[in-house]
């Protein structure tokens, strides 16, 4: 078994270190690669090169749900499954919560004793007078929303290649996420929460300016435009990438037809991790 290792390499929270890490692995005689969570971008252009050969298992992201999706479009790439073990906060995207409980979990790795929990993206893409000038990919979501803190946005959304209306908006931002992005940000902002192998996408206004505005849950089989009536907009991809947008400009955002694979064990289904994470159910 091969493993590329995903993490911050200065990361230490109690035993879970990188160094514990690599001893770890190396007492299990498990071959592996290390790459830094500021390396990440690097690594993925690299693969891009037709001469590059290595192949791996898994990726191991060792560190929150912030490495998770930092790394998610190298697995998606690679096409490898995902295991994250929590070395941050809350960690919903996670699947291994204490560092000790990561040996046992590799001795079922190898003996194939996981289910695949498949994971939808989205890739977004924005149009300006009819070009593309900016495309990236989001496991949790895509965010519009107004630079400046004084001045309400105004967006219009529309639905399939016919793009017919769906709503307007006045309000902060928009977010379009993913049922796991239903976690995230979208959370925060009021927004349900939707178990991964629905096929959806959820769109939470940030701070309407109206008091009937809610969150909306619609069919991911068709793209969605969001177009800005206003200027000073940026469009933010899973917190780790943005983009300044001007009137005009139009986000298409559409469901991938590749899903990312997370690597879970029986006890770790999404309900489980709902309970012990936020308690709501």
């Amino acid at each position: 078994m091969k493993i590329l290792v995903v993490t911050k390499k200065n990361i230490s929270r109690g035993k879970a270190t990188l160094k514990s890490l690599t001893t770890l692995l190396d007492k299990k005689k498990i071959d592996y690669n290390v790459v830094g969570f500021d390396e990440v971008d690097d690594y993925y252009n690299k693969i891009h090169d037709k001469k590059y050969k290595e192949k791996f298992d898994l990726l191991l992201s060792f560190g929150g749900d912030g490495t998770i999706l930092k790394s998610a479009r190298v697995a998606r790439k690679l096409d490898i499954p995902i295991l994250g073990v929590n070395v941050g906060t809350i960690g919903f995207l996670t699947t291994i919560n204490d560092f000790e409980d990561l040996d046992a979990a590799l001795d079922k790795v190898k003996k194939k004793n996981f289910i695949f929990e498949e994971r939808s993206m989205i890739s977004v893409e924005v149009l300006r007078d009819d070009e593309t000038v900016f495309r990236a990919y989001a496991v949790n979501e895509a965010t519009v929303m107004t630079s400046n803190l004084s001045k309400i946005g105004k967006y219009k959304i529309l639905i399939g290649e016919e793009k017919s209306l769906f709503t307007k908006l006045s309000a902060d931002g928009v977010i379009v996420a993913t049922p796991t992005g239903s976690t995230a940000h979208s959370l925060s902002a009021g927004g349900p929460i939707v178990t991964p192998n629905v096929n959806c996408l959820l769109i939470t206004p940030l701070y309407p300016h109206t008091i009937n505005q809610r969150s909306f849950v619609i069919s991911d089989n068709k793209e969605l435009y969001v177009e800005m009536l206003s200027d000073k907009q940026v469009v933010d991809i899973d917190g780790r990438v943005d983009f300044e947008l001007t009137k005009a400009d139009i986000v298409v955002i559409k469901k991938l037809k590749k899903t990312l694979k997370y690597i879970v064990f029986k006890k770790n289904n999404f309900l489980n991790n709902i309970r012990e994470k936020i308690r709501v159910l």
